[in-house]
């Protein structure tokens, strides 16, 4: 399956965007790691830049690694406004050039060779070993494909700002391919293929979209709330953007709710999505509704749906987003439907008012429902409450999500193992004093778990898994025996045996394939 690529669009412009070949980038080979099997060491090489990395982009076939510089404040809670990008050559171990950023008000993101820095309303291609402008746009791309070298962004107009027509941008000139209108208004929820050269957009609906010519069809529906005047100040909570489910493009309108959407799932024809307006089966390759189930007004909200071989089931939140705030919307409720008709199986509402959904977990034809203080369990067959139990924020802390099978903890034959396989027939609920609650199925407290007794599975090949805890990755076998032991951290990945990490202002490079080979 095609790796669906994609960068947040930030509205900018530009300041400093100069020339500066002055940065050095320090290179050292050293020991990162223990091959726990013969006690060898591990070694790897170590290249140290001037100042924090923000983020990088390596492309392993020209070697050059794309990192934008982003130093602290004085105090290191705040991180600067300004820094650099700078292309350094791995293989030559040589600073190609760097630029200056202003992050507030710039954007780089970069595809493959194609590296596209937009500022005051435009879009610059830039020359991967130059640094210098190739072409630019009066638009702001948000999607690139890199095989048709296609980009995908709105227009900007001086008289009135982003418009909703969207472009289809030859990223070898930057020559218009192509114009549609498709409604910014909500902003972008998803973007995903449906076939090679067709991708489907989440935007106020979904729109289906050719890369080569944008045509395709369309199905509209209501994806959020203008004019909204409910208790916002009280109910917001404050959201970073790493916590935006998503959501690449956001409203300017202070007072406009969005993400009244659930997630998308596609079978071999058909794709099953719900908005605020109804639940529907669209035919993937016509656009056709096949069925609709219609909600009433400000029932829906943020939700999930997922589905068995016969029935869609549904979870919606009871919360949506107003700029970068979560607030309460809509009514928490568990539903069900008929995956042939769409006839509605069961609906039950929750009546708890500001008390939204944040997590769910599905075990043995029930579901398990977390709120900030309570969990409740669900019958997935008939929709019935079968226990419900409050815990006290004193003792435990505010709930916050269930635990998943990426985290790992050690058995008594001191094996890494998942923390749900541990002990299957619990569940684990992570909370706000870093502590995980294990939990029975009348929902009493077994066992508390601190969050230093845990680590997080990240990353595995075919043979192996990389467990991390703090800057410290274990390479377990699938027995779950330790066999090796580096300096990565969870944030790390790996190409072609090579596992590559980031920390505070050095690139780590450590090539494993002695050790993991396929």
């Amino acid at each position: 399956m095609r790796k669906i690529l994609f960068g947040l669009s930030l509205l900018i412009t530009l300041t400093g965007f100069s020339q500066n070949n002055q940065i050095q980038v320090l290179c050292n080979e050293k020991v990162l790691g223990k091959n726990l099997v013969d006690s060898s060491v591990i070694k790897g090489f170590e290249y140290v830049f001037s100042d924090r990395i923000h983020e990088i982009f390596l492309d392993t076939t020209t070697g050059f690694l794309t990192a934008q510089l982003r130093g602290l404040s004085k105090n290191g809670k705040w991180l600067n406004n300004t820094g650099n990008i700078v292309q350094y050559d791995i293989k030559n171990q040589k600073v190609l050039w760097s630029k200056k950023i202003a992050y507030q008000s710039s954007n780089l993101q970069q595809f493959s060779k194609t590296m596209i820095y937009t500022v005051d309303n435009k879009s610059y291609c830039l020359d991967i070993n130059t640094g210098n402008d190739l072409w630019e746009v009066k638009n702001n791309l948000y999607f690139v494909d890199p095989i048709y070298n296609i980009g995908i962004g709105y227009k900007f107009k001086s008289s009135t700002g982003y418009s909703n027509e969207l472009e289809g941008i030859d990223l070898k000139n930057g020559n218009v391919v192509w114009k549609r209108d498709l409604n910014r208004e909500y902003g972008w929820n998803d973007v995903f293929y449906s076939n090679d050269s067709t991708i489907i957009v989440v935007a106020a609906g979904l729109h289906a979209i050719n890369l080569k010519t944008g045509k395709g069809w369309d199905y509209n529906t209501i994806t959020g709330k203008k004019d909204y005047t409910g208790t916002t100040a009280a109910n917001a909570v404050g959201v970073g953007l790493g916590l935006l489910t998503g959501t690449f493009v956001m409203s300017t309108g202070h007072d406009l709710v969005r993400d009244l959407v659930s997630n998308t799932i596609i079978d071999s024809s058909n794709i099953y999505f719900a908005s605020k307006e109804q639940l529907v089966k669209i035919d993937k390759q016509s656009g056709e509704i096949l069925w609709k189930f219609p909600f009433s007004n400000d029932l829906v909200s943020k939700s999930s749906i997922f589905m068995n071989e016969n029935v869609i089931f549904m979870v919606n939140k009871g919360m949506a987003f107003m700029g970068y705030r979560q607030l309460d919307f809509g009514k928490p409720f568990l539903a069900a439907f008929d995956r042939q008709s769409g006839k509605q199986i069961f609906l039950s509402l929750i009546n708890v008012n500001d008390d939204p959904i944040l997590s769910y977990q599905i075990k043995n034809s029930e579901i398990f429902l977390v709120f900030k203080n309570r969990i409740a369990r669900y019958s997935m067959e008939t929709g019935d409450l079968i226990v419900e139990k409050e815990f006290p924020k004193e003792s435990v802390g505010e709930l916050k999500y269930f635990v998943g099978n990426q985290v790992f903890i050690t058995n008594q034959n001191g094996d890494l193992m998942s923390l749900t396989q541990f002990d299957s027939t619990k569940i684990f609920v992570f909370t706000s004093n870093g502590k995980t609650l294990s939990i029975d199925s009348e929902l009493n407290i077994l066992k508390t778990i601190e969050y230093s007794d845990l680590s997080i599975y990240y990353l595995r090949t075919k043979d192996h898994k990389f467990i991390a805890k703090d800057k410290k990755t274990f390479v377990i076998n699938n027995a779950g025996k330790r066999i090796a032991e580096i300096d990565v951290t969870s944030n790390a990945f790996m190409i072609e045996n090579i596992i590559y990490d980031t920390q505070d202002k050095s690139f780590i490079s450590i090539d494993l394939s002695n050790m993991v080979s396929e």
